[in-house]
């Protein structure tokens, strides 16, 4: 038994033998065509045994020198190892020629080349005694291949995540193609087949808009990008496409293929029009404020000298007196109720109301605004029917009920045209309920339309026409009352909103109606700082009468000089809440640091009581609210307050 050191000597003496017999072989080559050819081949070109030891190659290679008597899986990726031994089974059992792809080190010794190689036998006395090796080097094309299949991996991303649909239009053959996502977005299952079949998805309004763009784009060889809307149907909110583009034409310049994308911007153009409308909404409301406060001015003069003149009229002029007196009154709830809609809070208002008077009195408006040929009724029980809900709130959400009754019965075009108001009491475990129901025999929702008519700016009626806050509007004022509104609606059967809230106390507290008539000046003086001069001369014409010293500023900086002169002589300050150049609030530090009598904020707004204010005396005031205030802060002021 040999030792292993032996074994190993002596298959190395054989190898050393075979290598010799091997590069002899190729010194006594004596074809010069050949050699010539294999030295200078474009690719290497080896010879090896069917075990894969090399016997010759074509050139020798600087990065690994001599190869002979070595094996080419010294030189081939592990990878690839089976796929050659398989090759060369292949070749040798059969005689053939055959192609294998391996990776391996490349002519400049950089590892991971991929080659495809040509095995060619060589057969003496009929058996395979050695292998030619003819491989080509395909690292770039590979290369190439995989970053391009990189590339439209990520273009397919991309195009996924934008959700972009492509599309491509063959002009000469009128042919259509669309990938999955562009019908996605088209909203059909089949492509269409030609440019006239797809014209019919798009908005009957746009179709020109569409023909003269691709018509240009044939022209003059640009699409340029553009937005359309397509064809939904009736009560389905709009849609709209982004469109863009590019056209390829022949070597003779004519227009062949137009390849472009569309992307779906319904929602972006949604929430456009939603911004718009917001703004629009906002100045409006920034408007109406500005409108109620100059009102508010104008019925502080106005009520308190009604109540004035009422007390001296005669009886024949009292009932006179106290319909403007009552006329004058609404148009303060009707001011409070314009602040509230603007987003500010108007004078606190009593948290329930009677609903046979706030029905009657929105009937009584719609009936001077409603078309003649719209016949509006009410069905209200006889007694005293009061809901947890101020009775601003409760007008405003009918108005919104009504007037979108209306808009509905104006466009049926039917000789039908009824608004009915119906006010019924549901008795219920928690207690009792109110139901209002609006009804009207107009044109009616499809059921899309019915789920989405309580969202923020959603309306199917054209921009002009409404702003879709309306019925949002509507449904906050309701939740805010803890109560709820239902729609139930159908094509051509008109509509029924359902307001449900709760029912309150029957017994309503008047508070200018029980509170005693407070007691008057004791000679106390108290400064009106105010920029409106008819609202300055009725606070001090009342206060007269009352008894108090009245001084008058119009502006924060003529009550700075007044407080200078007349000190700790001013009992009282009503400090106008809004002023040109220096408002009251910017005032106050001013003029606490100058004078230690209570302030009371004069406005018609509510906020929350700043810090250096006694009391907020709303706008417009009457006469005995005036008055109590003024007394109480006074009284409280000197820790003398008592029941007035």
């Amino acid at each position: 038994m040999t030792s292993p050191a032996a074994d190993l000597s002596a298959e190395n003496r054989i190898l050393r033998e075979r290598v010799a017999q091997l590069e002899n072989s190729l010194r006594t080559q004596s074809d010069p065509i050949l050699k010539a050819l294999i030295e200078n081949a474009s690719q290497y070109l080896n010879v090896i045994t069917p075990e894969g030891r090399f016997m010759a190659t074509g050139r020798i290679n600087e990065h690994f020198g001599s190869v002979i008597g070595k094996s080419i899986f010294e030189f081939i990726d592990e990878t690839s190892h089976a796929t050659l031994r398989a090759a060369f089974a292949r070749v040798v059992a059969t005689r053939e020629p055959t192609l294998y792809e391996s990776v391996g080190y490349g002519e400049n010794g950089e590892p991971g080349h991929t080659y495809i190689v040509r095995v060619v036998p060589i057969i003496e006395a009929e058996h395979v005694t050695a292998l030619m090796l003819v491989p080509t080097d395909i690292t770039e094309r590979v290369r190439l291949e995989r970053s391009l299949v990189e590339s439209e991996q990520t273009l397919r991303l991309a195009v996924e995540a934008s959700r972009l649909g492509l599309w491509r239009w063959d002009v000469n053959k009128d042919e259509i193609h669309w990938d999955a996502r562009t019908r996605e977005i088209f909203g059909v299952e089949t492509t269409p087949a030609t440019y006239r079949d797809y014209e019919q998805l798009i908005h009957p309004d746009d179709r020109e808009l569409v023909r003269n763009v691709a018509a240009r784009a044939l022209e003059t060889g640009v699409y340029p990008t553009f937005e359309h809307r397509l064809a939904t149907e009736p009560g389905e909110a709009e849609r709209w496409l982004l469109a863009a583009a590019t056209v390829f034409t022949t070597p003779h310049g004519k227009a062949e293929t137009l390849m472009g994308g569309v992307l779906d911007i319904s929602e972006q153009k949604r929430l456009a029009a939603q911004l718009a409308r917001a703004e629009r909404v906002e100045s409006i409301g920034q408007l109406t404020a500005g409108i109620a406060h100059n009102f508010n001015n104008l019925l502080t003069a106005i009520i308190p000298n009604v109540e004035l003149a009422s007390k001296a009229a005669r009886d024949q002029e009292q009932p006179l007196l106290a319909a403007a007196l009552d006329a004058s009154l609404q148009a303060r709830d009707l001011v409070g109720s314009l602040l509230a809609l603007a987003g500010r809070r108007g004078p606190q208002q009593e948290p329930s109301c009677d609903v046979r008077e706030v029905v009657h009195r929105v009937e009584s408006i719609c009936r001077m605004t409603f078309p003649r040929e719209i016949d509006l009724a009410s069905s209200v029980p006889t007694d005293t029917c009061r809901v947890s809900m101020p009775a601003s709130d409760l007008e405003q959400v009918l108005l919104n009920l009504l007037f979108n009754a209306r808009d509905a019965v104006l466009a049926a075009h039917g000789p039908a045209r009824q608004i009915e108001v119906v006010v019924d009491r549901v008795r219920a475990g928690d207690g009792g309920r109110i139901r209002l129901r609006v009804r009207d025999t107009g044109v009616g929702m499809p059921e899309l339309v019915r789920r989405r008519v309580f969202e923020p700016f959603f309306t199917t009626k054209p921009t002009h026409r409404g702003s879709g806050l309306g019925l949002s509007n509507a449904m906050a004022r309701v939740r805010d009352a803890n109560g709820s509104l239902e729609c139930e609606s159908a094509v051509g059967v008109g509509a029924t909103f359902s307001l449900w809230l709760h029912e309150a106390d029957a017994l309503r507290t008047l508070h200018d109606a029980v509170a005693p008539e407070p007691r008057g000046s004791r000679g106390e003086t108290v400064l009106i700082v105010d920029d409106e001069a008819m609202v300055r001369d009725i606070i001090r014409r009342l206060l007269h009468s009352q008894g108090y010293r009245v001084l008058e500023a119009g502006s924060a900086a003529e009550a700075r000089s007044i407080i200078e002169r007349e000190g700790a002589r001013i009992d009282l300050i009503i400090l106008d809440h809004s002023m040109p150049k220096e408002s009251g609030l910017e005032s106050l530090p001013l003029v606490r640091a100058r004078c230690d009598a209570p302030v009371v904020l004069f406005t018609g707004l509510a906020p929350e009581l700043p810090d250096g204010i006694a009391a907020l005396l709303m706008k417009p005031a009457r006469p005995a609210e005036l008055f109590r205030l003024v007394r109480t802060v006074i009284d409280s002021a000197r820790g003398e307050l008592a029941a007035s």
